[in-house]
């Protein structure tokens, strides 16, 4: 096989723009050749700005095109399942935008296209490839704080266009827990390397969407995760464990270059981080299970596991009632 990943993006969203094609560009396992759109004017155009080689008008004449070995699939929340389903039984690994899916049954309809197909498929948290999440993962396995008793993860921002943003749309999978809460959901399991077993939640409607969205998550033992994210708020993206013994905070999830703040008694302590761009580490590491033929380090079930929590909590805000789960 090449030693190069030729990626094609399916739409012209601007994480696939800003985020994305720079990380690959940066790169020497991987490069994105291809670009699509429901509109091939809208393909050119974005193509002939950002030096992209082909433009398509449509999704699937991308997936038809058999120099393209994998996707990069930042659509619409809601179409997430249908096109990477698509472009495994097209042949055709997959880095899905997050959320993995709308449902569990959306989820694993992917992951059994997946492996029928014998592509490789994984879900785009970038937040957990930053040196501050792993070093809060590695000081609470070490037990440095002691047991953990609670889990703070909060994510807000102020959506400017609550008419024309996919993000307002219902019927597109909008939502704050869906956008953002999603990654507080992730850096908590992340971090605390375990599944809740209930969640409890309650949530605000703006569009028929959640605009804020708080919830709880009952770990095992005596451990409490709270989550906070919303739409119509000043930005936050903090997480902070605290246990028997200390805590821990970290500022910015989303911050390559931030720091994390340890308290172990009186004593407090501050580790400060200079990491690689987060897109460029998911796309190298990707490129690279792709060329090698090893599994990703959060294979597809992980973003299940995540797409599940995400589902109770919803089920819990919607019935005012807690949810208890199972994995």
């Amino acid at each position: 096989m090449a030693d190069i990943v030729r990626y094609g993006v399916l739409s012209t969203a601007q994480i696939a723009l800003t985020r994305h094609l720079p990380a690959a560009q940066a790169l020497d396992n991987s490069a994105i050749v291809a670009i699509a759109s429901r509109d091939q004017a809208r393909a050119e155009e974005c193509a002939a700005a950002h030096g992209i080689a082909k433009a398509y008008g449509s999704y699937q004449a991308l997936l038809d095109d058999p120099d393209i070995d994998a996707i990069i699939n930042p659509l619409p929340n809601s179409m997430h399942c249908e096109w990477t389903i698509k472009a495994a039984k097209a042949g055709k690994h997959v880095l899905c935008e997050k959320p993995f899916a709308m449902t569990v049954g959306e989820a694993r309809w992917m992951i059994d296209a997946a492996q029928t197909s014998g592509v490789l498929l994984t879900e785009a948290f970038t937040h957990r490839l930053n040196p501050q999440l792993q070093c809060a993962r590695r000081l609470v396995q070490q037990g440095e704080i002691g047991e953990v008793k609670l889990a703070r993860a909060e994510l807000t921002f102020a959506l400017r266009d609550w008419e024309g943003d996919v993000r307002a749309r219902a019927d597109l999978g909008g939502g704050a827990l869906s956008d953002a809460g999603c990654y507080c959901v992730s850096a908590i399991r992340f971090v605390l390397n375990a599944e809740p077993v209930a969640a409890q939640a309650f949530q605000h409607l703006r569009n028929g969407v959640d605009a804020t969205f708080t919830g709880l998550l009952r770990f095992a033992g005596d451990c409490v995760a709270y989550i906070a994210t919303g739409m119509e708020e000043h930005f936050r993206c903090v997480l902070e464990v605290v246990g028997s013994q200390g805590a821990i905070l970290v500022p910015n999830m989303f911050d390559e270059r931030a720091e994390v703040r340890i308290a172990i008694g009186n004593v407090e302590r501050v580790e400060k981080f200079m990491g690689p761009d987060r897109f460029q580490v998911q796309l190298e590491r990707f490129s690279n299970c792709i060329l090698q033929g090893k599994e990703p380090e959060f294979p597809p079930e992980d973003g299940l596991k995540n797409v599940a929590t995400l589902c109770a909590l919803k089920k819990a805000a919607e019935t005012a009632t807690p949810v208890e789960m199972r994995f």
